[in-house]
């Protein structure tokens, strides 16, 4: 840890020196070095006369360098100084722009809080739908039966009427098998208002077994979001292996969003491969998977992530309105 100390007036200079990656830093002051100048954690001086020029606000910084405020984000050196010069950088998702939550689970399966306490979280952030994902059969542990999603469904009916402002909405995380089917047939399918498919096994395949699993599954008009795409747990377990620019080319053909999932030993899709997805076409859903009411509060880092990934609000389903919501749900026919 690297602890500095400045006078009040340096505050917005340092923030930006030390705010960010290296090479943006590089940048700015490669930028800066051109128009004669210096910059420095305690501001942009003359490079001549080393006269102080600005050093208060991280604003003032960045117009005397000829560019927009960036936002830290994206301090990246991934494009950012281009964008910033050509006058195109995102206007970034942020917490408050996100309508509602499509991946969450209750004491069903493995959550620790009852539906109702997970409904009362979800209201509580203001949220105008949110969806209850809890697992699948496939997931053998969870134990979960056709007969108790369906009395689960039931419950969501009669707690509806207690959330006139939250439009709840019955899911279910589906299991992606090794071939890429899914949990159910289609007629239990249908049933569903959304359904999240991912990978929980079966994580050494190939990178081609692996493409042509999540191809099949993106291909499936039941799955609507690959949650946790990666399946990486941070410092436990390592990512899949897929060619993920031929999973996300049919993501985008199909209409299948991929999760930004705001578990902080998760945080996937990370951000490299976001921007990949994103030039192709994808679309997001930032989601908390939350397994207990706590959790709710993690959606603060898949929204990070994503911002690093340059997502605005239109990359991002779940914050539409509902009704543009659902026509992304109904999905096209392959």
């Amino acid at each position: 840890m690297d602890l500095r100390v400045v006078p009040p007036e340096s505050w917005g200079a340092a923030l930006q020196y030390f705010t960010g990656s290296q090479a943006h830093n590089v940048r700015t002051r490669e930028i800066a070095v051109r128009a004669g100048l210096k910059l420095s954690e305690y501001g942009l001086f003359d490079a001549g006369t080393n006269d102080l020029i600005v050093s208060e606000t991280e604003e003032q910084v960045y117009d005397r360098l000829g560019l927009p405020w960036i936002a830290p984000p994206l301090r990246e050196d991934q494009g950012e100084i281009e964008a910033a010069l050509d006058g195109s950088l995102p206007a970034l998702v942020t917490v408050d722009d996100l309508k509602g939550d499509l991946h969450s689970h209750t004491d069903l399966t493995d959550g620790t809080a009852s539906l109702e306490e997970m409904v009362r979280a979800a209201s509580a952030r203001g949220l105008s739908y949110y969806a209850i994902t809890d697992h699948a059969p496939n997931l053998f542990m969870q134990r979960m039966t056709d007969e108790k999603m369906l009395a689960q469904r039931e419950r969501i009916r009669a707690l509806q009427a207690e959330y006139p402002g939250l439009t709840l909405l019955h899911g279910a995380e589906l299991n992606i098998d090794p071939d890429g089917e899914v949990d159910w047939d289609v007629g239990f399918l249908s049933g569903f208002d959304i359904c999240v498919a991912s990978v929980h096994s079966h994580f050494t395949q190939t990178p081609e077994e692996m493409t042509r699993r999540f191809v099949r599954a993106c291909e499936n008009p039941h799955v609507h979001v690959i949650g946790h795409p990666m399946a990486r747990l941070i410092g436990r377990r390592s990512p899949v292996d897929a060619d993920w620019d031929e999973v996300f080319r049919c993501a985008a053909r199909t209409g299948t969003a991929m999760e930004i999932d705001s578990f902080p030993d998760r945080l996937d899709l990370p951000s490299d491969l976001i921007r990949r997805a994103r030039r192709l076409g994808v679309k997001f859903a930032i989601d908390t998977d939350a397994h207990a009411v706590g959790h709710h509060r993690n959606i603060r880092y898949g929204v990070g992530t994503a911002q690093r990934g340059w997502l605005t609000p239109d990359d991002v389903i779940n914050t539409w309105p509902l009704d543009r919501l659902r026509a992304f749900l109904a999905k096209p026919t392959p």
